[in-house]
């Protein structure tokens, strides 16, 4: 795993319980440490999910693609 998805769970881990311990206790400073943890680990699932989506090689176009062959007959057979 790589060091930022060690810091993502981290966040997640710190910073649910922080969060419900400050909300709990009446503090709401650190309710909001809390929630900015939360939002952080957030924010690094979507960025990661938004990086998978990505094609990590180049996708080449064919020589003959079939759009450009819409208006010919198939070949192959004599009919």
């Amino acid at each position: 795993m790589t060091p930022k998805t060690w810091l993502a769970v981290a966040c997640l881990l710190i910073g649910v319980p922080l969060a419900a311990w400050a909300l709990a206790d009446g503090r709401l400073l650190l309710a909001l440490v809390g929630f900015a943890l939360i939002f952080t680990f957030l924010f690094f699932v979507i960025e990661g999910m938004a990086k998978a989506g990505k094609p990590k090689h180049e996708i080449r176009r064919a020589a003959d693609a079939a759009w450009n062959m819409k208006d010919e007959p198939p070949g192959g057979g004599a009919g």
